[in-house]
């Protein structure tokens, strides 16, 4: 079964890590995402600054690759919902993983 648990990074700059077990052909890793100090879509930013955000950040390097800290950003802090559990309730369904919310 593929799983995720999501945490607080380790990382003085970052917000969140998530650690993914179970992906085919990939060993557990780990990505850390979001920025320690900044506000997000889940933190009350308006849909302009959502969409601002989906500007600058659309072309970065792994931005639809779930193997990367951008994407897990896209989904959880910029995603379709201000409510972080509704987020990974719906990134849950788009990876057919679970997601252990370890916050």
């Amino acid at each position: 079964m593929r799983k995720i648990i999501l945490t607080t990074s380790k990382k003085p700059n970052k917000r969140y890590n998530v650690e993914m077990s179970g992906f085919k052909n990939m060993p557990t890793h780990n990505h850390d995402f979001g920025s320690k100090n900044g506000k997000t879509y889940i933190d009350s930013r308006t849909d302009k600054e959502k969409k601002a955000w989906e500007a600058r950040h659309r072309l970065d390097k792994g931005y639809n690759s779930t193997h990367s800290g951008i994407f897990f950003s896209k989904n959880l802090l910029w995603g379709d919902s201000k409510n972080l559990k509704k987020n990974i309730k719906s990134l849950e369904s788009k990876l057919k993983s679970k997601i252990i919310n370890n916050l």
